[in-house]
């Protein structure tokens, strides 16, 4: 749909009886998948379409449909901010801890896959797959180059991929790497001064053992024990022992998960914990949730940014979340789950609630949801469904797309969660992301439309938007679709308006 044939629908609504109600001005809540701008083009499509073979990612290249991807987070609470940095560009900075996230892209800005970022001795270096490592006086830097991280001596020593850096309480720096289909996690000490240069040679400190941990074998079901991947490590020192982190079965599976050990100096010796997997999600909207970092964040409360599996275009497209962690009563780390519903933001809980949790549902959730029209075999169940890799297509020629849920019952909406597909994606032919407009409303009354959410002026480039509304009671909920990108057929993967039914009396 054209911004031209969508000015016809955007007429249509600025005449229709309306009360204009906005998002609300100070978010209170979180909801995951995060509503980050300007997702990049996934890498592996990136390199393909270039026809520039990386060798890393050579057993990817044989798809072509680009596809939008962030993965991979390291995340750094400084200064009262977080900053993220993923896969595929960076970074990313929230001042409003976590609720909405605004680009800053660095001088480097895609240097492979798994960045990491460690404050060390008052600046900010800056590793990934590639051999470089950057150092600056700001965490959103210049960066300059300061040499090559140690690289390993022959073909039998593992590959030096997947780095994590950590700056340990008493000034030394260490490097922990591993990603391979049979191998294990590494670690060693570099020179604080000069990290270019090694102190120690490698060691292994997390061996691959699918046959004792079965959450480790690769696939949807762990089903093939004599391999998977072994990667994404993470390093986090807590009341004076250190948490090793790492991720297993691959990043493309809803098993994915993180698994830890632990031990009592930087390179161990370390022992698995009881609690293994310590974070895994298989089930519903957010799976395969891995490949990431715990970090200590607003109130030294503990804080998971970890890889969401979506993979509706293609297997390795991914998305960014994040969840509180906790050390437990018996010293082991645990994450309780990936959440897919508002949470409270810290600070900002209501006075007698008992949980992070906001106790809002998705109201229209499998409910019965009608498009304008649809594509062939893209109805609007597929909206509603709870599933990132489907979703809604208006058919060709539909200027004034809709998407209307029924609910049933009468309900008290509080937030609305839009992710979007950018159908025709093609930066080859000049088709690219850009802003999707749209406005939501509510039946209040028997044919009576209350506009909850107006995004119709909207210049963000979000895949994914969260928001909070002014509580609202209606029947009916409805989206409609206002503009998106020059060449653009927008999707809706899912629409999902959060409240609470009104209690019959």
């Amino acid at each position: 749909m054209t911004m031209k044939l969508a000015l016809t629908f955007l007429t249509a609504l600025l005449l229709a009886p309306l009360a204009a109600l906005h998002a609300a001005d100070q978010p209170r809540t979180f909801c995951n998948p995060l509503p980050i701008p300007n997702y990049p083009i996934g890498r592996a499509a990136r390199i393909a379409t270039k026809g520039k073979p990386d060798s890393s990612i050579n057993w990817l290249l044989g798809h072509q449909e680009q596809f939008r991807e962030l993965g991979d987070p390291t995340a750094l609470w400084h200064e009262g901010k977080w900053y993220l940095y993923p896969s595929v560009d960076m970074a990313w900075v929230s001042a409003d801890q976590g609720a909405t996230w605004q680009h800053h892209p660095l001088n480097v800005r895609d240097l492979g896959y798994s960045p990491t970022v460690v404050h060390h001795r008052g600046r900010f270096l800056l590793a990934a797959n590639g051999p470089a490592i950057y150092a600056s006086s700001s965490p959103l830097g210049p960066f300059e180059k300061i040499g090559d991280l140690p690289a390993a001596r022959s073909a039998k020593d593992p590959q030096v991929l997947d780095k994590v850096l950590f700056s340990d309480d008493d000034g030394r720096l260490y490097l922990y790497f591993g990603c391979s289909e049979a191998g294990g996690i590494w670690g060693r000490e570099l020179d604080a001064g000069d990290p270019t240069k090694a102190l120690s040679e490698p060691a292994e400190l997390i061996p691959f053992n699918p046959r004792e941990r079965s959450w480790e074998a690769f696939g949807e079901w762990n089903q093939n024990s004599n391999k998977s991947w072994i990667e994404g490590s993470w390093m986090l020192k807590r009341n004076g022992r250190y948490y090793l982190t790492y991720s297993a079965a691959g990043t493309q599976w809803r098993t994915y998960a993180m698994g830890c050990f632990v031990g009592s100096s930087p390179l161990g010796s370390f022992q698995p914990q009881k609690r293994n997997p310590i974070f895994r999600t298989v089930d519903g909207l957010i799976t395969g949730s891995a490949a990431g970092c715990i970090v200590a964040g607003p109130e030294d409360q503990l804080w998971a940014f970890y890889t969401i599996r979506a993979g509706a275009v293609f297997a390795h497209e991914r998305r960014i979340g994040m969840d509180r962690a906790e050390i437990d009563a018996s010293g082991e780390l645990v994450v309780h789950g990936a959440t897919s519903l508002p949470q409270w933001l810290p600070g900002k809980m209501p006075p007698g609630a008992k949980s992070n949790d906001t106790g809002w549902l998705p109201i229209n959730g499998f409910v019965q949801t009608l498009g304008s029209t649809n594509a062939p075999n893209l109805p609007g169940r597929f909206a509603v469904d709870n599933e990132m890799r489907t979703w809604w297509q208006p058919a060709e020629g539909d200027m004034q797309p809709t998407l209307t849920s029924t609910f049933g019952a009468p309900a008290t909406i509080h937030a609305v969660r839009i992710i979007w597909r950018d159908i025709g994606l093609d930066t080859k032919h000049d088709v690219r992301p850009g802003p999707f407009r749209y406005r939501v409303e509510l039946e209040t009354a028997k044919d009576e439309w209350t506009t909850i959410l107006d995004r119709s002026e909207s210049t963000e480039d979000l895949l994914i938007d969260y928001r909070e509304c002014k509580p609202t009671t209606g029947t009916r909920a409805r989206l409609g679709i206002l503009g998106s990108p020059k060449g653009i057929t927008p999707g809706v993967a899912e629409f999902t308006v959060f409240g609470k039914t009104d209690v019959a009396r």
